[in-house]
């Protein structure tokens, strides 16, 4: 079968392999429909995300048809639309009947090298999913009527979306903050709209974005330069600073701005972004005497969060198909890459 595959650092390429196999009762081979370019597949290109295997199959976020289940398969049946999420857990730990399914005993993840359980992604034909009952949601009901375009969302960066504003207790006297208008930053407004905030606004320092997010999904948003960002947050909310502001990059001067948003009467920082090895040095005595609340996401519990956010979609409360900007065959996955590395691309989407 064709699959994207990881080719060297900064590389990917589209090559024959080997078609997965059941391997586990509890496993399912699902023919992909439509898969995804995300954010975390480009840490896995530049070595943020380290342990990728060369020639292991990468890519996570997914919709298409069940092809063959493991006898050990319950809730799923053969020829049956599905989205994977990119989080496998095995669905009987503590954690997982918790409901906390991101910290599964044995979590992994679809595409994201051997430090992430060593398991093909989905940009390909065909990927196999372990543990199908807890890791495929059947597309049926009242989620029967959503394209691919909209479902596949759910796997992945909207039910981010929705852990991120969960995590920040948000209600209705909230004045939000998402910097980093990327598509996880604009999946973070969405979710923050929708629990209620009474405004929320995005910031990035690529005026194309904030252009973007304005224009296809509606979000005020501030281009942040050289300026005092917080006077910018003060100006646009009628003198108000954010109550919840979402580092939604991963990195530290998206972290720095965040802080740097919030009022000094017990804001909450929430870090959505992926982080690796980066280190910041915190003021303590500001942070105590303003009651900052920091909270680390961690990585994201998409099980826990897949139904509201597809729920929402269905009832067309959110559109976040508005984000795709590419449509590729999966033959130009690297062109569909170079596009999102270099930020001409939004979200692009490859048709096997």
């Amino acid at each position: 079968m064709k699959a994207v595959v990881f080719a060297g650092e900064g590389k990917v390429a589209v090559e024959d392999v080997q078609e997965p196999q059941i391997q586990d009762p509890k496993d399912a081979i699902v023919e992909v429909k439509l898969s995804a370019i995300c954010g975390s597949d480009l840490h896995v290109l530049d070595g943020k995300t380290p342990g990728m295997r060369k020639g292991g199959v990468i890519g996570h976020e997914f919709v298409g048809r069940i092809a063959e289940l493991g006898e050990g398969v319950a809730k799923h049946w053969e020829d049956t639309r599905v989205l994977g999420s990119f989080l496998i857990a095995c669905g009987e730990c503590t954690a997982c009947l918790a409901k906390r399914f991101n910290f599964c005993d044995d979590r992994r993840a679809l595409g994201l090298g051997e430090l992430q359980g060593d398991l093909d992604g989905a940009q390909a034909e065909y990927v196999r999913v372990p543990n199908a009952d807890t890791n495929l949601k059947t597309l049926s009901g009242a989620l029967s009527g959503l394209s691919d375009e909209e479902a596949i969302f759910g796997g992945d960066i909207l039910a981010t979306g929705f852990h991120a504003a969960a995590a920040s207790d948000i209600d209705a006297d909230d004045v939000v903050v998402i910097v980093g208008a990327g598509p996880v930053g604009l999946m973070c407004a969405g979710a923050a709209q929708r629990m209620g905030a009474q405004s929320v606004l995005i910031l990035d320092t690529d005026e194309r974005r904030v252009r973007f997010g304005a224009e296809q999904l509606g979000f005020d948003g501030i281009v942040v330069g050289d300026d005092d960002v917080g006077a910018a947050v003060s100006g646009a909310t009628g003198g108000k600073m954010a109550t919840v502001a979402m580092d939604a990059v991963g990195a530290v001067p998206a972290f720095k701005t965040a802080i740097r948003t919030l009022t000094p009467a017990g804001g909450r920082a929430t870090i959505v972004g992926v982080y690796g090895a980066e280190r910041y040095e915190l003021a303590m005595g500001r942070a105590w005497i303003s009651g900052l609340r920091i909270q680390f996401t961690g990585m994201t519990n998409v099980q826990a969060y897949w139904d509201d956010a597809l729920f929402a979609v269905a009832k067309g409360d959110l559109e976040p198909q508005k984000i795709v900007t590419h449509r590729l065959e999966l033959d130009d996955a690297p062109a569909g890459y170079e596009a999102f590395a270099s930020r001409e691309a939004m979200k692009v989407l490859l048709s096997p």
